[in-house]
Formats: structure tokens, sequence, C-alpha cells
């Protein structure tokens, strides 16, 4: 199984783990870092992510990792709160942060341009099914298709309500 089915099957299985606990479950991320394999996990809620749900939540995960044993070798569980400047990687960040100030990064570009910056207006699909990532720009609203976007990360402009960010 690859990385990415990991993390995907592991994002079902926590979610309602997670859910029962309060938060919710925003990204579940299989990473080396220091030829260490980290399994990290991102909660959030939108008043505040506490310490106190980071290690309750931690516990519910690390309980349920020892039944299920999904991953070989060793590894260390990571539980954290999104960032300030976060990569969008789910459906649902897309919904929670819309309206934030964000930078788009393209594989091809897109009118000359590979870099796009504005505010998140989310994700759109049209009737074909083609995912875009929605940015409204100065230039107006610009579409970009989820298969050209490299990366959706969030920028801080100093302007954000800091409590759903920490």
């Amino acid at each position: 199984m690859g990385r990415r089915e990991i993390e995907d099957k592991l994002f079902l299985d926590f979610e309602p783990i997670v859910v029962r606990l309060g938060p919710q479950l925003l990204d579940v991320e299989l990473t080396a870092e220091n030829k260490t394999s980290v399994l990290r996990v991102t909660i959030y809620r939108p008043d505040m992510v506490t310490l106190d749900d980071c290690a309750e939540v931690q516990k519910a995960l690390s309980d349920r990792l020892d039944e299920t044993d999904p991953i070989s070798g060793s590894y260390t569980l990571e539980l954290s709160s999104p960032g300030l400047e976060r990569t969008l990687r789910r459906e649902k960040e897309f919904e929670i942060y819309r309206g934030r100030p964000c930078q788009v990064n393209l594989f091809a570009p897109v009118g000359g341009k590979r870099v796009f910056q504005g505010a998140l207006a989310g994700l759109e699909r049209d009737g074909s099914g083609k995912e875009s990532v929605a940015v409204d720009t100065d230039g107006g609203r610009v579409l970009l298709d989820r298969a050209n976007v490299s990366k959706v990360k969030l920028v801080y402009d100093g302007k954000a309500d800091l409590r759903a960010d920490l």
C-alpha cells in the first residue's frame, strides 16, 4: 500500500474518533524526517485547539494504532493544530479556510503565471466533474484546474482571527 493510500485509510479510521472527542480531523500525513517516520495528525476547532484537545486525541489515536498496527516499522505520532501558513490538502480545508489569503502554485503556467495569490474562494466543479481551485485575485476570480495545482498554502497577512489557527 502506498503512502497516500495509508494516509487516506487512516483519515477514514481516525475521523469518527476525533469527532467524538470534539475537534474535527483536518489531515493525516505520513512523512519521513531525519530517517524517522512521522505520522502527523492535524485537528481543528473553530474557536481554538487546546493542549488538552491534543493530549486527548493523541491518547485515543495511539490506542487505535496499537489495535490496528497499520504502519510497518517504527514511527512517531505527532498531533497538532493547523498552522497560520498551512498547506491545504483535503476538501474540508478549502471550506474551512474560504476567504483567507492564499498562494496557489502550479505545475504548468496559466496565462504565463505559475503562482497566484488572493483570497481562497474554495473548490468548484464544472458539469463534467472537473475540479478547480477558485481564488479571488485583484484581477477577479481565477479558476485553476486542481490537477495542475502543486500546492495551495495559506498566507498570514496579520488580519486573520488567530483563535481559529492556534
